[in-house]
């Protein structure tokens, strides 16, 4: 049952393989432009040659310079990505770090992997536990609550790569319940070695990149990067800001059926509970940004369901762009179906029309023009029998 509450996004941040902020990301997903590069092989016997995306290292120098002391003093990519992705929000809904509307904020901050870097650091001897600061998750969403000056609730979801989207599920409810009257919250992931190793061993990474709903699709693209959303209740919205989407619904589910392979039923029961959340049906969905991972068992569970429940809504797969983007999945996917909102224009997928299996109505070629948009549904969905759906609604 949906809460009278309304919660808006007034503000949004990203770092991706696109580069440091939402413009070099909008960019590339209106453009379909893709920029993996080969990883180097982490063990003998691991096959070269595996795609991935990884931030540029002007973006990574920028964020650098923007980011608080205490993290440009002890360096861990996923505080950095954070944190850089939270200050960008703040300037885009009109806030400053510290100001009075934050002091009370609730900060919560998605991630698979954590401090993924600062703990493979110290497994390796490359870096002491004091020089990297440490590796608790929770020490993400405390770098990022110290940078925008929230002393309010702060705390880490972890649920694989759901995670993001499950933070916005929590902010949301905490919202509607009076806990806060604004949030900062979204999802991070950096580049993990023991990941490439596990996607390596499944044989789901390789010389192909991701290919999302395309016949031949084989591979997954693992990714990096961070993004952050400004939530903020209708009581607490200032004159002349311009909310991009109200947050109608955060759905979760875990279904729990198997350590990997998605489950058809338990996928579209969270994809029914989203829809009972927003009080909207799904003939009222315009476009879905799907999780869309390339893989093969994903894919045709979502298409299925796409397919069958869906079948007017505008289908658009980022990972193909973007990479998958592991813990922040969900908040690129929530990043990208605000800017969608605004501009009212579908970026596409990037494959080619021929290759798209099946009668999804796949986005694809140039972006699509949607005049009449309301609804756009956001899919995140992880290993284990994670799964959460956000619908935006067009605040215009």
């Amino acid at each position: 049952m949906r809460s009278s509450t309304p919660v808006f996004v007034t503000g949004i941040g990203i770092i991706s393989p696109a580069g440091a902020g939402t413009a070099a990301f909008w960019d590339d997903l209106c453009a379909g432009r893709h920029r993996f590069t080969e990883l180097a092989p982490l063990y003998p016997g691991m096959k070269p040659g595996a795609l991935g995306g990884r931030v540029p290292e002007d973006a990574r120098k920028l964020a650098l310079e923007q980011v608080s002391a205490r993290t440009r003093d002890r360096p861990r990519s996923a505080s950095v990505f954070a944190e850089y992705a939270a200050l960008e929000a703040l300037r885009d809904a009109g806030l400053a770090p510290g100001e009075e509307l934050l002091r009370d904020a609730l900060v919560c901050i998605g991630t698979s992997d954590g401090q993924a870097d600062a703990l493979e650091d110290l497994v390796a001897g490359r870096r002491t536990a004091a020089e990297t600061g440490g590796f608790s998750s929770y020490s993400i969403t405390d770098d990022v609550a110290a940078a925008v000056g929230s002393r309010g609730p702060s705390f880490t979801t972890q649920s694989t790569c759901a995670s993001a989207n499950v933070a916005v599920s929590c902010a949301l409810e905490m919202l509607r319940a009076g806990v806060a009257d604004t949030a900062v919250v979204g999802g991070c992931d950096p580049y993990s070695e023991k990941n490439i190793i596990g996607f390596s061993s499944l044989q789901t990474i390789g010389g192909t990149r991701c290919m999302p709903f395309a016949a031949g699709r084989r591979h997954v693209t693992p990714s990096e990067g961070a993004g952050v959303l400004v939530l903020q209740t209708a009581d607490a919205l200032r004159p002349g800001q311009r909310p991009y989407a109200e947050i109608v619904a955060a759905a979760v589910t875990n279904d729990a059926r198997h350590p990997t392979a998605p489950d058809r039923d338990g996928v579209a029961a969270c994809h029914r509970r989203a829809l009972a959340e927003a009080g909207i049906t799904a003939d009222e969905i315009d476009v879905i940004f799907a999780h869309g991972t390339g893989s093969r068992a994903n894919d045709a569970v979502e298409g299925g369901i796409f397919t069958e429940s869906y079948p007017r809504a505008a289908i658009t797969a980022i990972k193909g762009t973007v990479g998958h983007l592991m813990g922040a999945a969900g908040a690129a996917g929530a990043v990208a179906s605000c800017l969608t909102l605004r501009h009212r224009l579908v970026p596409p997928t990037a494959i080619d029309a021929a290759e798209v299996e099946g009668d999804v109505n796949l986005v694809t070629g140039a972006p699509r023009p949607v005049p009449g948009l309301r609804h756009v549904q956001n899919n995140a969905f992880g290993f284990g029998g994670n799964n959460a759906i956000c619908v935006f609604r067009s605040a215009s």
